[in-house]
C-alpha cells in the first residue's frame, strides 16, 4: 500500500467526525469545510510528529488550533458573537437552541463538551486536545454542563 492510500483511508476514517466537530466550532458548514481542508493538509505535513495515541484527539487538537487561528485572523469579535445568520441552518428548533446554547459558552468549554460528549473522547483525550490535565478536563466539562444547563433553563425550554 502507498503512501497516498494511506491517507486516503485515514481520511474516510475521520473526516466525518472532523467536520462535524468543526461545524460545532464555527457553526457555519461552508467555513468548516476550509478548516477540514486545512487540518488534514496539516495533519499530513506534521504525521512525523504524530506521537501515537488516538489519531483523531490528535486530529481534533490540529482542528482546534487551525480553528482559533483562522477566528484570530479573520474575525476581531468572539466566536460566542458571530452573526447568527451565518450559524448552521436547521430545521428542528432544539437543535438550533442547542447550537445557539453551545455558542454562548466559552470557546474552551464548548469544545472540551464537544469533544467529550459529541466525539466521545476521554477526559485524557480531551485534556490532549486543549491543552491540560485530564483533571482539569473533568472540570471543564463539568462547568460546560452546568453552564450549559443554565443556559437552557433560562431558555424556557
Amino acid at each position: 500500500m502507498d503512501g497516498s492510500t494511506i491517507i486516503e483511508e485515514f481520511y474516510r476514517a475521520h473526516a466525518e467526525a472532523v467536520f462535524a466537530f468543526l461545524v460545532s466550532l464555527s457553526r457555519d458548514r461552508i467555513l468548516a469545510e476550509d478548516l477540514m481542508q486545512e487540518t488534514f493538509i496539516k495533519a499530513t505535513r506534521s504525521l512525523g510528529g504524530y506521537r501515537g495515541g488516538n489519531p483523531r484527539s490528535w486530529l481534533f487538537a490540529i482542528a482546534r488550533s487551525v480553528f482559533i487561528d483562522d477566528t484570530r485572523r479573520h474575525r476581531p469579535v468572539p466566536v460566542a458573537d458571530i452573526d447568527e445568520g451565518r450559524a448552521m441552518e436547521t430545521d428542528v428548533p432544539e437543535a438550533d437552541l442547542i447550537e445557539r446554547i453551545l455558542g454562548r459558552l466559552p470557546e474552551r468549554q464548548r469544545t472540551a463538551l464537544l469533544l467529550c460528549d459529541r466525539a466521545g473522547l476521554t477526559y485524557a483525550e480531551v485534556a490532549d486536545v486543549v491543552g491540560c490535565t485530564p483533571a482539569a478536563a473533568k472540570v471543564l466539562i463539568h462547568r460546560a454542563r452546568v453552564a450549559f444547563r443554565s443556559y437552557y433553563t433560562e431558555s424556557g425550554a
